[in-house]
């Protein structure tokens, strides 16, 4: 399959989003990623293609395989996968919804996607710039609550909505203070997250280093409140589960729902988890996952959401951060964008996108290659001993990866 289609552009695409010269060039260089060396840039995609043509038979043959090896191989308690191929779609279930039930999982099976929330909080981001309610530069000071004032190491370089949603604010991985052993995604509320930030302190500088950030990504969801006037579940609703058909996705399930919630180790009660509604909060189901993921490729049949390449952007290629924490789990992230993590193309493989999760039982995993409409979403439970989400993210990588060499072959 030729190649000379694709083009790459040296600057990142999502300095496309940060919209006017005059908002970019008010930034102090260490925080403006138009400042970024040209030569350590991640070369993004400036067209996208159409939908391709797999060897579909081959496909249907590489999905069993890995699929099998990857339930095997992580030994959870139960096991959901998606793949999309172009046009193709397939998934299979394995294992049971509880531990004392003979049941298989299927993909209406109610799950907690955990931090791929995340990617969904970028979206409401960079759908609420595209209707001119803030920008993805605005310092997070200018949507503070209670005149709370945003601790800061350097007065010059303030924390930026995309700093927040790159994991690159200075924020702590969790708030401290938090009880250990308490149900997942309930802590800390709007409430208890801007009581502490009128003590807190930072230690380093927005845009030098990565550092995973659970309390960065709710700080960003009660900014995307602020700026909107909508509360959070209506911003989801508008902007991510309507547009995309997932009437499966939500912070407060029913009871219905409930019933449907596959069960692992350690399991939270399922409930309302607005309190983490930026960073972990999302219950869905497989079906809605393959939803949302088919927005980031084209089928025959779908075209990619318009702001799928801005999604994808990365924002900070590793060599131009001093450190990078937490970021590693499915593969070296290569570059952060917001929530994506980015895997540079290797053996001739485009690269992938990918994006992890895991609470209250579970692990979730997506990975995608857009540039050949290639994407998987798995969702495991886990056993008190033994599970191995390593496992699940590898296999998942070396699938997608096999589907790209057989699209070339």
């Amino acid at each position: 399959m030729k190649k000379h289609f694709l083009k790459y552009l040296m600057i990142p695409v999502a300095l496309l989003t940060l919209n006017a010269c005059s908002q970019r060039s008010s930034l102090p260089p260490a925080t403006q990623p138009s400042m970024l060396n040209q030569q350590n840039s991640v070369p993004e995609l400036t067209q996208w293609p159409t939908a391709l043509s797999p060897n579909v038979s081959n496909a249907s043959a590489l999905f069993d395989k890995y699929a099998s090896q990857i339930y095997q191989k992580s030994n959870p308690q139960g096991m959901v996968i998606v793949m999309i191929n172009n046009s193709q779609t397939l998934n299979r279930s394995f294992g049971t919804t509880t531990p004392e039930s003979r049941n298989a999982p299927s993909m209406n099976s109610l799950i907690r996607i955990a931090s791929i929330t995340k990617l969904m909080t970028s979206e409401v981001l960079l759908k609420l710039q595209d209707d001119g309610k803030l920008l993805v530069t605005d310092p997070l000071q200018k949507y503070s609550y209670y005149g709370v004032d945003i601790p800061l190491v350097s007065t010059q370089s303030p924390i930026r909505l995309y700093h927040l949603a790159s994991h690159t604010s200075g924020f702590p991985r969790e708030q401290p203070g938090g009880k250990w052993g308490r149900p997942v995604f309930i802590w800390p509320t709007h409430g208890d997250r801007w009581n502490w930030l009128k003590k807190a302190t930072l230690t380093s500088t927005a845009g030098e280093q990565a550092a995973y950030s659970n309390l960065a990504y709710d700080l960003l969801a009660d900014a995307l409140v602020k700026a909107s006037g909508k509360s959070y579940p209506q911003l989801l609703q508008q902007y991510v589960t309507q547009p995309a058909g997932m009437t499966n996705t939500t912070l407060t399930p029913t009871p219905a729902q409930c019933q449907r919630l596959l069960v692992g180790y350690k399991p939270s009660p399922c409930s309302d988890t607005i309190a983490a509604a930026g960073s972990g909060g999302v219950y869905s189901t497989p079906a809605d996952m393959q939803r949302w993921m088919q927005g980031f490729l084209t089928s025959h049949n779908a075209m990619r959401k318009a702001t799928a390449s801005k999604e994808q952007s990365v924002y900070f290629p590793r060599n131009r951060l001093s450190s990078i924490e937490g970021m590693d789990v499915a593969g070296r992230a290569d570059g952060v964008g917001l929530g994506w993590v980015y895997m540079a193309p290797a053996n001739g493989i485009p690269a992938i996108y990918q994006k992890t999760g895991g609470g209250g039982g579970f692990n979730t995993y997506m990975a995608t290659i857009p540039e050949l409409n290639i994407g998987v979403f798995v969702v495991i439970t886990r056993k008190p001993n033994g599970t191995k989400f390593s496992e699940v993210t590898q296999g998942t990588n070396a699938l997608v990866r096999a589907l790209a060499k057989d699209f070339y072959q």
